[in-house]
């Protein structure tokens, strides 16, 4: 009798030591009846503050349509969004810590990402540019060493060390913070670096809110990017559901709407940048 209560007690510990199964995102969801997302402030067209302080962006509306999904999905009737705020630096760390069920910016997808991270599908591409003003860009010979020019970059991001691999002669000046890659585009209109580098879609996006005139004062240099980068959502790992769920909202038709509604006014910038990196795999990550 003794050696049986012995053995259940022993089984009753090894079973409780287990690790229970982990919650899906949308079991989550489905329990508690809320979608909690990440979305940048400093990514315009992404993610964004107007002039009212008010949250805009391409990712707001995509976490609408993905609210709608998972209502269908779920067969909820409500379903609450907590939105919280992501940066260049916490952004992963908000999936690691399930803080949040995704995260929506400009996100190049690579592969060294942390552990308990995974990215969606690629929604979009872009690449490194150079916003600089129109009697300047002559002075950019980007098969030299670019020594005499001086390069605003984001700190601490894939830009800058591709640039810094790339022109390790040229002189960088750093910008960061969420008001980094506005301070830096400021610091060209008043002369004090020669050029801006970034992602063109995010250069594009400052230019239209502090209405710099492309093309007649501003150019944006190289016609075709330095690299390719395909932007995916930040996921958690682990959870194919949520992963298959997250790729299938990204190609329907009402996602494709958004897009059309936040790109219309430079799809020729869209469309010539994805032709050039479909043409050109290796400029990928």
């Amino acid at each position: 009798m003794k050696l049986i209560i012995i053995t259940l007690v022993i089984l009753s510990n090894f079973f409780a030591a287990l690790p229970a199964k982990s919650e899906t995102v949308l079991e989550k969801i489905k329990r508690t009846g809320l979608l909690e997302v990440a979305m940048r402030e400093d990514a315009i067209p992404f993610g964004y503050r107007d002039s009212n302080n008010n949250l805009q962006g391409l990712c707001l509306d995509f976490i609408q349509l993905l609210r709608g999904e998972l209502k269908h999905k779920l067969n909820l009737q409500i379903i609450s969004v907590k939105i919280y705020k992501s940066t260049l630096f916490n952004r992963f760390q908000l999936l690691e810590n399930k803080t949040v069920d995704f995260e929506c910016g400009p996100n190049s997808i690579r592969k060294n990402i942390p552990n308990g991270v995974s990215f969606s599908r690629p929604f979009f591409v872009t690449g490194t540019q150079f916003l600089v003003r129109s009697d300047n860009q002559n002075n950019f010979n980007f098969s030299s060493s670019l020594e005499a020019v001086t390069i605003g970059v984001l700190r601490d991001t894939s830009t800058q060390e591709l640039l810094r691999q790339k022109y390790p002669l040229a002189t960088y000046q750093e910008f960061q913070g969420v008001t980094g890659r506005l301070r830096g585009i400021q610091s060209l209109r008043r002369n004090r670096i020669d050029a801006f580098a970034s992602d063109g879609i995010l250069l594009i996006g400052e230019a239209v809110i502090l209405g710099l005139s492309l093309e007649q004062y501003y150019q944006l240099i190289p016609r075709n990017p330095l690299n390719c980068d395909y932007y995916g959502f930040i996921l958690p790992a682990n959870d194919p559901q949520w992963q298959e769920f997250i790729n299938g909202v990204i190609v329907t038709s009402d996602n494709r709407n958004i897009f059309k509604t936040w790109f219309t006014e430079v799809a020729s910038y869209f469309i010539d940048t994805l032709q050039y990196c479909r043409n050109n795999p290796e400029k990928s990550q």
